[in-house]
């Protein structure tokens, strides 16, 4: 028993521990500073027991973005999607408390709102998820698409 559990152990904690920062694209600071942030369109994505709303939206490489996560639900969930955090640049004031320290994460509470400054720099198809227990599971999904 105690040799399964010196096993296990090592990955309950890798677990339990924070996400990996994801780093900026080559460039990012640069494109980011060059942005005109008073001319970024708005997209408005839902977050409601168990599905977000639109599961599906397109972004355009280049164009900065005003991504407004609004949690209409009754418990608190996530924006999960380090595949296209990590080929964004954050406006610069972004901080610490940015998705890329967060690894791809946005942490969004009950009735809150978070908005994200990003400007898309690769053109791709991107997953989200909510990365709360069963929440994917049950239909917590969608994708980014950036043309």
């Amino acid at each position: 028993m105690r040799r399964q559990l010196a096993h296990l152990l090592p990955l309950l904690l890798a677990a339990c521990a924070a996400p990996a920062a994801i780093r900026p694209p080559p460039g990012a600071a640069e494109q980011a500073a060059a942005a005109d942030w008073s001319h970024a369109t708005t997209v408005t994505v839902t977050l409601d027991e168990f599905e977000f709303t639109p599961a599906q939206f397109t972004l355009h490489a280049g164009q900065p973005v005003r991504l407004r996560l609004e949690n209409v639900g009754s418990r608190s969930h996530d924006f999960t999607a380090p595949g296209l955090f990590g080929t964004v640049a954050l406006r610069p004031d972004t901080g610490q408390a940015s998705p890329l320290a967060n690894g791809g994460i946005v942490e969004v509470p009950f009735s809150q709102t978070r908005e994200v400054f990003l400007l898309p720099m690769q053109r791709g198809s991107f997953d989200f998820f909510c990365g709360k227990p069963l929440h994917a599971t049950l239909g917590m999904r969608g994708r980014v698409i950036v043309d």
